[in-house]
Parts: C-alpha cells; structure tokens; sequence
C-alpha cells in the first residue's frame, strides 16, 4: 500500500479510539508511526534518485524503476538491494515486537527514575498518571506491516512479516492498480465521514474513569 495511505488508516485507527478514549492516543504520533516502515525503507532510494537527477544530469525516464524490473536486475544495483533490506527490516512484525517491547520496557524504567528522584514512597507506577504503559502509537506500524501482507506480490517487495525468522510471504495482489488505489480511497474517505459521525453522537469516556 502507498504511504500516505498508510498514514491515513493509521490515523483513522487512532480517531476511532479516540471517540471513546479521547487521552489515551495522539493520532499524529500514530500516523507518523504508520508511515515510519515506508521512510526507513525508501528514503536511501529517494535520496539517491534526487541526487541522480539534480547532481548527476539523469533524466528522470532513465532512472532504474524498480517495479519494471526484474528481482536479478534489481539485486544488480546496490541501492535497491539495500532497499530491499531495509523493507525486510522495518516490515517485520518480529522487529517491531522487539522494538516495542524494548521501548515499554524503557519508558517503565525511565518513570521509576524519575519517581525515585521525586523521593516517591509508593509504587511510581502507580503514582504517574499515565501509568508504566506502552507507547500505543507505535502500533501504528503493526497496522502498516498487517496491511501490506495481503496488498504486495512477490514480484515487488514481497512482506516478509517473518523476517528473519522465516523468509515465507503471502503472495498478494498489488496495491499499484487504479482499480485498487480508487477502492482504497474510497473506503478511506467513507471511514473518515463515519468517524467524524460517531464523534458527534458517542460519548467520550474520560481517562480518570478507567
């Protein structure tokens, strides 16, 4: 799926917990989140073909396109090489478990010492108000990785959820069809008009009730 789109549904996930739980997630940091896969793998291409073009005098028609060419064409050129690794790498549900882990275990350990330099006497986790909890917009990646499984082929970038544990994919169908870009803008603009709908009419639940 395309990155904007990405970011979009990362967003309308989050606006979603929002209508009830209107302080438990920041929709931007979850859209940033959702696009985070995408930028760690296509910005050294991005870059390079910029440089290609305003540095080097390439013409952009003879610029190496990825999805024109083969897999031994592209495993050719080393910056597209790279770039399947980084995708490997950032689109990977075992990476990003590791991350995520690693990074509530970080924020668990910061708060206790800040809490421990308050001169707390309790529990500091209990005494925080948003409590030792997960940074839930990084889950924004894990939507990301879910929706390019079944929107890839193995002909270009196939998702590698596993990775490295396993080298499996499921060989999807192609988001860069028109027929496939219009349904999922579509789809998009009807959950963002819903949304907008459930937030006038659903109550929100404040986070000290929980």
């Amino acid at each position: 799926m395309d990155t904007l789109s990405h970011g979009l549904w990362a967003t309308a996930f989050a606006k979603g917990i929002k209508i009830k739980y209107p302080e438990k997630i920041k929709p931007g940091w979850m859209a940033l989140w959702g696009i985070i896969p995408d930028l760690f793998a296509f910005t050294p291409v991005v870059v390079w073909m910029l440089w290609q073009i305003f540095y080097n005098g390439v013409p952009f028609a003879d610029i190496p396109r990825p999805e024109l060419m083969s897999p031994e064409e592209r495993n050719g050129i080393i910056i597209l090489r790279l770039s399947e690794t980084l995708y490997n790498i950032s689109h990977s549900f075992v990476v990003f478990a590791a991350l995520f882990f690693l990074s509530w275990g970080f924020r668990c350990y910061r708060l206790r010492q800040q809490r421990k330099a308050e001169g707390a006497v309790r529990n500091p986790l209990d005494q925080h108000p948003s409590g030792c909890r997960p940074c839930w917009e990084m889950t924004g990646g894990f939507i990301h990785i879910l929706m390019d499984i079944p929107t890839h082929s193995g002909e270009l970038y196939p998702t590698l959820f596993l990775w490295p544990l396993s080298g499996w994919y499921y060989d999807g169908t192609s988001w860069g069809t028109l027929r496939f870009i219009t349904l999922n803008y579509v789809c998009l603009v009807i959950v963002f008009l819903l949304l907008r709908f459930l937030r006038k009419i659903a109550p929100a639940v404040p986070l000290s009730r929980q």
